[in-house]
């Protein structure tokens, strides 16, 4: 296989609207995840292909219980109505994007923190019959082909699509996941991803930090590279990858999810604030 052929990625846009939707059951996949499944008539031309994909999910306010989102444009159109009023939204991954008998539906998997904000509060009590607004996706791209093997250095923010990337690759791929958690917390992240993805991953904790960990890793040409979680552990692993690695952008997707200590932070802006141009996702 030539290098030109690896980690190639396809890009497909979606009308790009707002859909009311409903909770239709929640369940918790391992303790440490709440999983709620979103359902309604507005879902029925929501698309989402893609391991990296995100939608924005507007949730109530957590004292008044008054949601508060964008409408659709119009029906079939393209655009969103945005709200006067404080919003309450977070990006998430969705799952499992499937037709049954009374619609489309998917699913989200909420971290549930031990200090939660608006969204992982919501998730925990989250019940049947609750509405929510989501937005997007804009569009997705492909997972990367001719990858021989997937190395992720992630937070478990970024399990959710961690999955879906490992889902959307042949079976005879290596597979190693860095999970940035504690050594204690390294056995449910493994039954996370074998229930998520039916097979048994490699996983270890980043010994030295994220950047040290790509270090320790064998990275071959076809080794891809998917890290994304908290941009402050990011920002020391980009400069590995830019600087001493010197990986192709095509091998490598890096994402800051959330900020650590910074309310609302916006993924798609600069994972390192020293540097505008680190807008990688």
């Amino acid at each position: 296989m030539s290098q030109g052929t690896h980690f190639q990625r396809e890009r497909t846009m979606y009308r790009f609207t707002a859909r009311e939707v409903t909770v239709t059951a929640v369940s918790h996949p391992v303790e440490t995840f709440a999983r709620v499944t979103l359902g309604g008539p507005d879902l029925h031309d929501f698309v989402s292909t893609g391991p990296g994909d995100h939608a924005k999910i507007f949730f109530p306010h957590p004292f008044t219980g008054e949601l508060v989102a964008p409408t659709a444009a119009g029906p079939g159109e393209d655009g969103i109505n945005r709200p006067d009023g404080q919003t309450f939204a977070r990006d998430f991954t969705p799952l499992n994007v499937r037709d049954e008998s009374e619609g489309r539906v998917f699913d989200v998997d909420f971290f549930l923190h031990d200090d939660p904000g608006p969204a992982s509060a919501w998730a925990a009590q989250a019940a049947v019959g609750d509405r929510v607004v989501v937005v997007g996706p804009r569009g997705s791209q492909s997972a990367p082909t001719g990858v021989g093997a997937l190395l992720c250095l992630v937070d478990p923010t970024a399990l959710p699509a961690t999955v879906r990337l490992i889902n959307e690759l042949p079976l005879v791929t290596d597979i190693e996941v860095v999970a940035d958690v504690d050594y204690d917390a390294l056995d449910w992240v493994e039954a996370y991803l074998r229930e998520g993805t039916g097979r048994d991953v490699l996983v270890r904790e980043p010994l030295g930090g994220l950047d040290q960990a790509l270090l320790d890793s064998e990275v071959s040409p076809g080794t891809f590279v998917f890290a994304a979680g908290d941009a402050n552990r990011l920002i020391p692993l980009r400069r590995v990858i830019r600087d001493e690695l010197g990986l192709p952008r095509e091998q490598y997707q890096i994402s800051g999810y959330w900020r650590s200590g910074e309310a609302n932070f916006d993924h798609h802006g600069p994972i390192d604030p020293a540097d505008p141009e680190s807008i990688e996702d």
